[in-house]
């Protein structure tokens, strides 16, 4: 556009006479040609350049995101990062509780799914509990209203791993309330929940980790019942340590897992009266069974206390 500028007379300035050009010698003509075809170039290279300013335009205008899309946008994520950390509700039948950590909200997909799955959880709970107690009502057996408790924790995370789990707490007009525990695991470079089995290579044997748990739990066992009692004489079954809901524990090392818990509800490997068990099992006993994408993120030792009260502890002091 600068070269077209300067070859566009000035209607401010008069027109003058027209000149009358004598022809040309051959020296004259050659260097008129020369100009003409400079002329000529110059006003394709502007031409040119035009077009692609043009052309770079429309396609900046395409690409260009609405703002009312970038806003809306934002405002989505804004919503995830702020859902509830908790959800209740109480009725004539029943009351209901969720919680969620604090830091949960650094994981917006995360948090959405663990509040969304707890409140729909919640809501067919309070439903039953209306049907139930209707029933019972009807039958001439009225029990006492049912509650049901969600607490959500993390236990543990590392550069790549996040450990959460969750301790339920129910009653249901049985002879006593129940408990139950639920492990995930979300991978941070994946943004998403992998099973606790995909921390263990595929081809580990995990049949030393087995066995280890399974002295742990007749050694607590025991220790409960005042007596020596082996997997036979409990009636239940050593469970296997990668099916077990597993937690990652914090190490002495800064930014690494340290240990592994695997949680057991009652009913579980025990009787309800035993309570519920928690297993540790030291990284150091996990070397080279842990997937090798995962390795690096355990060192050092356990430096945290187990996820639950140990049931046997009043006992030792009161003996003390």
């Amino acid at each position: 556009m600068a070269f077209a500028s300067r070859l566009t007379r000035n209607p401010a300035v008069p027109a003058r006479s027209p000149i009358k050009w004598a022809p040309l010698s051959g020296g004259a003509a050659r260097q008129d040609r020369a100009r003409a075809r400079r002329s000529d170039s110059i006003g394709k290279i502007s031409a040119l350049a035009s077009a692609a300013l043009l052309l770079a335009g429309m396609i900046s205008a395409c690409s260009r995101e609405p703002d009312s899309d970038r806003m809306k946008a934002s405002a989505a994520k804004t919503v995830a990062s702020n859902a509830p950390l908790g959800f209740a509700r109480t009725s004539p039948d029943a009351q209901v509780t969720l919680s969620l950590p604090e830091p949960i909200k650094a994981y917006p997909e995360l948090h959405e799914r663990l509040y969304k799955d707890g409140e729909t959880t919640l809501t067919a709970f309070l439903d039953q509990a209306r049907k139930d107690r209707a029933e019972q009502s009807a039958d001439g057996f009225p029990v006492p209203a049912y509650y049901q408790k969600i607490e959500w924790k993390i236990s543990a995370q590392s550069p790549r791993l996040l450990s959460v789990y969750a301790e339920q707490n129910d009653f249901e007009g049985g002879a006593h309330p129940n408990t139950s525990f639920r492990a995930l695991l979300w991978d941070k470079d994946k943004a998403a929940l992998i099973p606790t089995a995909e921390l263990f290579s595929s081809d580990a044997d995990l049949k030393g980790v087995d066995d280890y748990v399974c002295h742990q739990i007749e050694a607590q066992r025991a220790r409960r019942s005042g007596q020596p009692v082996n997997e036979t004489a409990s009636g239940f079954n050593c469970p296997k340590f990668a099916d077990s809901r597993l937690i990652l524990v914090p190490s002495s090392q800064a930014g690494k897992i340290g240990a592994i818990d695997a949680l057991y509800a009652p009913y579980d490997v025990g009787p309800y009266a035993e309570g519920p068990y928690e297993v540790r099992v030291p990284q150091s006993q996990l070397k080279g069974l842990i997937a090798p994408q995962y390795a690096d993120q355990f060192a050092g030792e356990a430096a945290a206390e187990t996820a639950f009260a140990d049931p046997d502890a009043n006992k030792d002091q009161a003996t003390q």
